[in-house]
């Protein structure tokens, strides 16, 4: 295990999944790690997580883009690398309470970059406007960050892990079929990003268009140049 490893399976508890089928072509079985995601992922599966996948096991994988669709799918088709996701916890087919595993959680480091897999693949980045009255126009007053999922074990891992770093978040609340944890508190939401460093262009350049240097609560943030590192 490793920094790099934690994120992909973040990503995958985000966005993948394990599959494993019989090829009457071949005779054989097939082994699949797969992660399917929106175009703007793109940029982060080719520079992030298929090189953590060629150094580990030796594989680059194929990434294609799905005809008349914006998703784009990442497989790979390796025994060792289906085996090491399947052994952390990963279930095979569909996914129902997934969690972070021990073996990451142990490691603070493993656990950073594993949210930081998640949030990069399932997470969203987005403005939130206050209530419209009459004659009242919207005023997008401050940003989001949301993550929305099927699993309240993991959404419930998340929120343990954020507030332990000092992060405010909101309680876990039902939309539809998912669970649903959202940081809206501005000082931690900008701490939020300062703790998972993200390397995803498209939530960065989100986060900075919107950013206004003001929040609510506590006063001024930081620059936010810096809550990015190398990645500013």
């Amino acid at each position: 295990m490793n920094e790099k490893l934690a994120e992909f399976y973040g990503a995958l508890l985000g966005d993948g999944c394990l599959s494993q089928y019989f090829t009457k072509c071949d005779q054989r079985t097939r082994y699949c790690v797969q992660l399917t995601g929106h175009v703007h992922d793109l940029e982060y599966y080719e520079t992030v997580l298929q090189p953590t996948i060629r150094n580990t096991f030796g594989i680059s994988g194929t990434i294609r883009s799905r005809r008349g669709t914006q998703a784009i799918i990442f497989n790979i088709l390796n025994k060792s690398a289906f085996a090491f996701f399947h052994d952390l916890g990963m279930p095979i087919g569909k996914k129902h309470e997934l969690a972070i595993p021990a073996a990451i959680l142990q490691n603070p480091q493993f656990t950073a970059a594993c949210v930081r897999g998640i949030f990069n693949t399932d997470g969203s980045v987005y403005r939130r406007y206050s209530k419209q009255y009459a004659g009242h126009t919207k005023v997008y007053a401050y940003q989001v960050i949301q993550f929305k999922m099927n699993t309240r074990v993991l959404l419930q891992q998340l929120s343990d892990y954020l507030q332990s770093n000092g992060i405010r978040v909101n309680r876990i609340i039902r939309d539809r079929a998912s669970s649903v944890l959202r940081v809206t508190h501005q000082p931690s939401m900008h701490a939020f990003m300062t703790l998972i460093q993200t390397p995803h262009r498209y939530h960065r350049e989100r986060y900075l268009k919107n950013y206004n240097g003001t929040c609510t609560a506590s006063g001024s943030l930081a620059q936010p140049g810096r809550a990015f590192g190398s990645y500013s």
